[in-house]
């Protein structure tokens, strides 16, 4: 570089977090609308650290090697949190998540689930899906994300429950990109673009 040539900006990750539950409104509404939106504009920034919690307001209570799980919304929504547990711990990087867990929200049952998001996924194995979500390692996965939701200051007290920056951020509900973008330094170029054509609005 030469003398007196300005440093290139230093450019910052945001670490976002959602805690959310498979058969809930509001979450199914902020996965399909914000998520998707702010996670096909911003992800390929590489600058967005996701972490998706599928727990919400269940409970698991330890069982000898196994635990019992009940859930708001019911048992078909705990076989969904375990089976996005599942697909969570399988492939581990957002990008291949994110579309899945997706296809899996707001779903009635298992059933319904595998047959759209899974059966035709070249990324996962149906039977492994079907054995995980259903069997006591979903279970397992659903308590360890009970215990990461139950860490949470505050605690929580609504689904999804969103956290930037290791902040609890409820305006993100309705404007999640807006608010991944003003934590961005410098924001960058998709950020302005999503400003001018919501003006556009």
């Amino acid at each position: 570089m030469a003398p007196g040539t300005p440093e290139p900006p230093k450019l910052n990750t945001v670490r976002l977090e959602i805690y959310l539950e498979a058969q809930c409104p509001d979450t199914s509404r902020f996965i399909h609308a914000q998520l998707m939106k702010a996670w096909s504009l911003l992800s390929p920034t590489g600058r967005i650290e996701l972490t998706l919690v599928p727990f919400g307001k269940a409970r698991c209570l330890a069982k000898g090697d196994d635990f019992e799980c009940s859930c708001q919304h019911g048992s078909n929504e705990c076989i969904l949190n375990q089976l996005m547990n599942c697909v969570v711990d399988r492939l581990g990087f957002p990008d291949k998540i994110v579309p899945i867990i997706n296809c899996i929200q707001g779903k009635g049952n298992l059933d319904d689930a595998m047959r759209s998001c899974i059966t035709n996924n070249a990324l996962l194995n149906e039977q492994q899906m079907r054995d995980c979500a259903t069997g006591p390692r979903g279970r397992r996965l659903l308590a360890l994300a009970g215990s990461r939701t139950a860490s949470l200051q505050p605690r929580l007290d609504f689904v999804p429950w969103i956290v930037i920056n290791g902040e609890r951020n409820g305006d993100a509900l309705y404007d999640l990109t807006e608010n991944l973008c003003k934590s961005l330094e410098p924001a960058p170029e998709q950020c302005a673009e999503y400003v001018k054509n919501e003006k556009k609005r």
